[in-house]
């Protein structure tokens, strides 16, 4: 268990709303297992949250027990990074849409297959969704895989 807590860097990011709900909860010094029964968030779920909010800077960890996740996802696994970090981008830019795609993202094997499906993606969604949500998606694909 870990207990988090905002830090005093401004909010100049955007944050998807689940991202928003675990941030401002964040106010006060509160725990992982608190969160995820306030925010109503599997704890899966909000671990990747609370991954990305630490990444930013956002929050910090007051206090924490050995094997709780850290801000650092494991430097041997560069695929679970960028599907992470690609969920995130599809979480922001999709909001609650951007759940049908997790299992695809987690199926893909390879960071080659996942940054092709990542393309086709983004091109389906220009077609379907939203130009605007299909672009702002490409720029951070595209910034994912350099």
């Amino acid at each position: 268990m870990r207990v988090y807590k905002q830090t005093a860097k401004a909010l100049d990011v955007l944050l998807s709303r689940e991202q928003r709900l675990v941030y401002s909860l964040c106010r006060e010094e509160i725990s992982d297992v608190v969160l995820a029964q306030r925010a109503n968030l599997p704890l899966d779920f909000l671990q990747s949250i609370l991954i990305h909010l630490l990444e930013q800077n956002l929050i910090e960890v007051v206090v924490g027990t050995p094997n709780a996740p850290t801000a650092e996802p494991k430097a041997t696994d560069p695929l679970a990074t960028t599907k992470a970090q690609l969920m995130a981008a599809l979480e922001a830019e999709l909001g609650e849409k951007a759940k049908k795609y997790q299992a695809e993202v987690e199926g893909k094997q390879s960071l080659s297959e996942l940054e092709e499906w990542s393309l086709k993606l983004v091109l389906k969604l220009r077609l379907t969704i939203s130009q605007k949500a299909a672009e702002a998606l490409e720029a951070r694909v595209k910034a994912l895989f350099k």
